[in-house]
């Protein structure tokens, strides 16, 4: 208990020393340190740092205010990492979708048998969400082969006008 009381005002007299700022980045270096869950709460985490001195630099409500401020941040962070690691995947699925020629007839099930082992069709966990990646895929490709045609429709179009003109 002793040691406590001691360790309380040892950081008392460094409080008066050190500038705040400097001891609220020491206490966040903490808390990065000892790896504190972005989606976790004050009383869960509180164990794995209350006993390192970097603890008492910091009154408890601005340990507090530190800690709400670094889990918000944190789990924003992690938002993000997961949604660039998601649509890294749709594009390698993708990717591989272009390499394998899908058409507007390849099959799903034909597709999927061909690339069952490849790492890029296993980064998509759910058989739904890489069938539906699948679907949008060939969408597009219908789409392209649609557009494609009515331009090659159109210049036909125009070149017989042209051509009708040119006999008269």
């Amino acid at each position: 208990k002793e040691s406590a009381i001691e360790a309380e005002v040892k950081a008392a007299r460094e409080r008066a020393v050190v500038p705040l700022e400097v001891r609220m980045k020491q206490f966040r270096e903490l808390l990065e340190d000892k790896k504190i869950s972005a989606f976790s709460t004050w009383e869960k985490e509180l164990h794995k740092i209350v006993f390192d001195p970097r603890y008492l630099l910091l009154t408890s409500k601005e340990r507090k205010q530190v800690f709400d401020k670094y889990v918000r941040e944190r789990a924003e962070e992690e938002r993000k990492e997961k949604k660039a690691k998601a649509k890294e995947r749709k594009e390698a699925f993708r990717a591989m979708c272009e390499e394998k020629n899908v058409s507007a007839r390849t099959s799903w099930s034909e597709f999927s048998r061909e690339v069952a082992k490849d790492e890029r069709f296993k980064a998509i966990d759910k058989r739904s969400e890489r069938e539906g990646l699948f679907s949008e895929y060939q969408s597009e490709i219908k789409k392209r082969d649609r557009e494609e045609k009515e331009e090659k429709r159109k210049i036909q179009k125009k070149d017989f006008k042209d051509l009708l003109k040119e006999t008269e």
